[in-house]
């Protein structure tokens, strides 16, 4: 997925994290980079990475385990692929 200027960059990384739930790059219950990992591979703020990656737990896609990381939630590839259907992702663009 390429980067769109049009939208917030937070926006642009929970979109590619969404992406890739859907696309299978990050499957359920399997960890996703860290927020120091995207904002180097991305060269993004650590706090905007941060901020993308806290948007998509607020709408329970992540889940935070302590000390470890932020994993893929249960469901989160159906949910996601639901509310696409409907025409309405789950990050509001």
């Amino acid at each position: 997925m390429e980067m769109d200027a049009t939208q917030p960059i937070f926006r642009q990384l929970a979109l590619r994290i969404e992406q890739g739930i859907v696309d299978g790059t990050y499957p359920e219950e399997t960890q996703v980079p860290s927020t120091t990992e995207f904002s180097a591979f991305l060269r993004i703020n650590p706090a905007t990475a941060n901020k993308g990656i806290n948007l998509l737990v607020d709408t329970g896609i992540l889940y935070k385990k302590r000390g470890i990381g932020m994993f893929v939630a249960p469901g989160a590839r159906q949910q996601l692929l639901g509310a696409g259907e409907q025409g309405v992702g789950l990050v509001v663009v």
